[in-house]
């Protein structure tokens, strides 16, 4: 049997749900060149897969009695419904699909609404996808992205401007371009504007948690535009809620990149002084305010009942950024963090279904508990959306969720000793460290030890008792 899928606020979708894609003009080569070239890296090749299948069922006809369902979509894409869910939510975070919901007597049905690429000179001075973009691909491949996109330059300063004017060559009564156009160009003009669809809503991210006036201040002792400032809000917030930085910290940035005789900063080099400095492993942590519980959660947190080490992994979880977060965890394993994990979290970041604290017990659980190497999308992606469904907006209530779910796989009491090792949750030294300092000294294994030894003799002396009543019969 299908199980209904529901994201967000959305009602329940199965593959018998209808949808219907309005017809839109066909995509000039320098859209697909934009599309391939700089939204491919963000939204993946599924989501990707899925604007050229919504292309393909678009409906001439424009009715919402001439729908498909959503069976045959999965059938093109050849991929189950929870991946193609994920995929479309890209679609519409990056601004090329506009989804819509209705029910009538033909039942329920989606409106999916494509929207064109944006040019590439838009691209690039849209923070959030710019920045987004440079932390997928890595700055060699963004600085040459920018440079393919940057059409090539004539000097024209010592030609002149023959180009002719269009009522020069064409005899037009100047008196019907200077009044009011006829009816017939105006109703032309109305009826294409209806068709016409609205312009793409680029990502935006709220700045409530965010502290102007302190930026401000900060900036103002080192002499920064503040009037630049005021007019680069979206991507200072873009980039302080993405990695994490503080107001200070924020304020450090800016004044290394501005100048010392105008004040003012170059956005592009900002982003990049941010990158380099976030990719590094030794960037310091910074601290996050954790998002108040709600009453329901926090009951839940009161009956888990959270032991002191899994208070510090709650604690940790709080006041660091999911990538030291990450880079603590993969060097406590002795790995290392790759690019692929990098980007990972960074979707999760920018899709900001999750908090940071939730995220950081989300790769912990995958890490230390389920013991993997490094983080899968699939799988990431799979369990942030469980957990997204659960409401999960607090560590305490993710870490009581995981033990409801690994509940029903504990062994019995009576067959935990059977020489098997049992599972014990470890809060990693570096979480301890950070919590308690130098007193939380890492748990001795004498202990683990001892019981060894004595099952070992345990053992032994059963061995002899078994030799000495063989001899006997013998």
């Amino acid at each position: 049997m299908v199980q209904a899928m529901q994201t967000n606020n959305e009602p329940q979708l199965t593959p018998k749900t209808g949808l219907v894609v309005p017809s839109v003009p066909a995509l000039s080569a320098a859209d697909q060149a934009v599309l391939a070239e700089l939204y491919l890296p963000l939204i993946g090749p599924l989501a990707y897969s899925l604007y050229a299948a919504l292309r393909s069922l678009q409906s001439s006809e424009n009715e919402l009695s001439n729908r498909r369902s959503h069976a045959e979509l999965l059938g093109v894409l050849g991929a189950d419904l929870p991946s193609v869910l994920s995929a479309r939510k890209k679609l519409e975070a990056t601004g090329l699909l506009r989804s819509y919901y209705q029910e009538d007597e033909l039942g329920a049905v989606y409106v999916y609404r494509l929207q064109v690429p944006m040019t590439a000179l838009h691209f690039f001075a849209d923070d959030l996808l710019s920045i987004l973009l440079l932390d997928t691909v890595g700055e060699l491949r963004y600085q040459q992205l920018a440079s393919d996109f940057t059409p090539a330059s004539v000097d024209l300063s010592k030609a002149q401007n023959v180009t002719a004017d269009l009522l020069d060559v064409f005899h037009i009564d100047r008196r019907k371009v200077t009044n009011d156009a006829p009816l017939s160009v105006q109703k032309a003009r109305a009826q294409l504007a209806a068709q016409e669809p609205a312009e793409p809503t680029n990502p935006v991210i709220g700045d409530d948690d965010f502290d102007w006036q302190l930026l401000g201040q900060v900036l103002k002792q080192n002499y920064v535009d503040l009037k630049q400032v005021a007019g680069s809000r979206q991507l200072i917030i873009t980039e302080s809620r993405v990695y994490g930085i503080s107001e200070i910290e924020m304020a450090k940035l800016i004044s290394e990149v501005a100048s010392l005789t105008t004040g003012q900063f170059d956005e592009s080099q900002l982003k990049l002084l941010i990158a380099r400095r976030y990719e590094r492993p030794s960037a310091p942590a910074v601290a996050e305010t954790a998002a108040p519980a709600t009453p329901a959660k926090a009951s839940a947190t009161v009956k888990g009942q959270l032991t002191a080490a899994e208070q510090q992994l709650v604690s940790y979880a709080k006041s660091t950024t999911p990538y030291d977060f990450l880079a603590d965890l993969k060097q406590e394993k002795h790995g290392f963090v790759t690019s692929g994990e990098n980007r990972l979290v960074h979707d999760l970041v920018n899709r900001g279904v999750l908090p940071s604290a939730v995220i950081n017990m989300l790769v912990f659980y995958l890490l230390q508990n389920r013991e993997l190497a490094a983080l899968n999308r699939n799988l990431l992606e799979t369990v942030a959306n469980d957990w997204q469904q659960h409401t999960l907006t607090t560590p305490e209530a993710a870490l009581a969720y995981i033990k409801t779910r690994q509940q029903p796989k504990k062994r019995p009491a009576r067959r935990q000793n059977n020489g098997r090792p049992v599972r014990k949750e470890i809060v990693p030294k570096w979480a301890q460290e950070q919590t308690k300092g130098k007193q939380a000294a890492p748990k001795s294994k004498s202990a683990a030890n001892q019981l060894t030894e004595a099952q070992r003799k345990q053992l032994a002396e059963r061995v002899a008792k078994l030799d000495a009543n063989s001899k006997k019969e013998d």
